[in-house]
């Protein structure tokens, strides 16, 4: 992981900002434990879909939702998306 970071203030806050929308959209739809696969913080990244899109079948209310890549392999490697993944899943676990 990179220990110093080239992005953006203005990026990051882009990049939590949709990392928000997807997940509040993915609670809208199913639970905390469904879209974690039981609190796996691994697995609610995968579920955001911001590096590589969301990498299993989409469910039905997903499709024209935009779970596409939205982060570079430079931007997911960072301490900063680390600490956005972070952040939101305590939040969505803390709701839980």
């Amino acid at each position: 992981m990179s220990t110093s970071s080239k992005i953006s203030e203005d990026r990051i806050l882009d990049i939590y900002l949709e990392a928000k929308r997807r997940m509040e959209l993915w609670l809208s739809h199913s639970t905390f434990d469904e879209m974690t696969a039981m609190g796996s913080r691994l697995r609610f990244d995968m579920a955001l879909g911001l590096y590589g899109g969301y990498p299993f079948e989409m469910p039905e209310w997903m499709e024209d939702s935009a779970f596409n890549d939205f982060v570079s392999e430079f931007e997911y490697d960072t301490l900063e998306y680390q600490e956005i993944i972070n952040q939101l899943f305590e939040k969505a676990e803390g709701k839980n």
